[in-house]
């Protein structure tokens, strides 16, 4: 794999703040573990990448970390995972997720204007003025480099965009709660290239000031966008360090396997 870095998507960890902890955690469905003793910590302000082979329990983490996991009747779970200090699921599930937000591997417009995309989340808040909406609305697009395409249009429907389009809507749907963190699933696996560097370029902007925390299968991309990257086989976190480092010196010999392409 090209190991190629980018000097600007990396920022060093040592004086980053602990955004999510995650303690001797464990995940069942049913009888099946999932995740085996996770002790992993998130950097807050960072893009962390997740990475390993499908079925290794990354995206499952992920979608803990906003307890999307309720949904599913058999997980039964061990272990913590605290957000700022506070037990997630200790928390209300609906004001966890204002401040975790989710994109999804395929773009996932409501089907409703532009307009109303942005505002779905802000308005089961609170009432907003019109001046409040709009400012919602044009900030929101501008941070997800999308404004200057769709401001003569917001009025119509999200679904009428491209699919890179409908990905940076929902990520600005997803960034008008104001959400100290942002989960994304392998966000640019159904994007062309063009738009996957879009996102990209939007992960490392956005990770300025949001915890950013994305599942991908692409090493590449984890090396241009995360400041650190996890590995994960079977269900166990494997190995974690500062992106530079884990690509250039891996530890453990199954990521060193992992990273030469002898399994996948």
């Amino acid at each position: 794999m090209e190991k190629q870095v980018s000097d600007s998507a990396h920022r060093g960890l040592e004086d980053a703040e602990v955004a999510l902890s995650i303690r001797d955690f464990d995940l069942w469905y049913d009888d099946f573990q999932a995740l085996k003793k996770i002790n992993l910590s998130i950097p807050r302000n960072r893009a962390t990448a997740f990475i390993g082979p499908s079925g290794c329990g990354k995206s499952t983490l992920l979608r803990t970390f906003n307890r999307m996991c309720d949904f599913v009747e058999s997980v039964r779970t061990e272990g913590t995972i605290e957000l700022d200090g506070q037990d997630i699921f200790k928390m209300d599930a609906n004001a966890l997720r204002v401040y975790v937000g989710m994109v999804f591997q395929h773009p996932n417009p409501f089907p409703m204007s532009i307009r109303e995309n942005i505002l779905y989340g802000p308005r089961r808040m609170k009432r907003l003025s019109k001046a409040e909406a709009d400012e919602t609305v044009e900030r929101c697009l501008r941070r997800a480099a999308l404004w200057d395409e769709v401001k003569d249009d917001l009025d119509k429907s999200g679904l009428g965009l491209s699919g890179g389009q409908q990905q940076r809507l929902c990520i600005a749907r997803a960034l008008a709660t104001d959400p100290e963190i942002l989960l994304m699933d392998e966000p640019t696996s159904a994007l062309d290239p063009i738009s996957t560097s879009m996102v990209e370029e939007l992960m490392v902007e956005l990770s300025e000031d949001h915890t950013v925390v994305v599942v991908t299968h692409n090493m590449q991309q984890a090396a241009r966008v995360a400041d650190k990257t996890c590995f994960f086989y079977l269900g166990e976190l494997i190995e974690e360090a500062p992106t530079r480092e884990f690509f250039a010196n891996p530890r453990e010999q199954r990521t060193q396997e992992y990273l030469s392409g002898r399994f996948s």
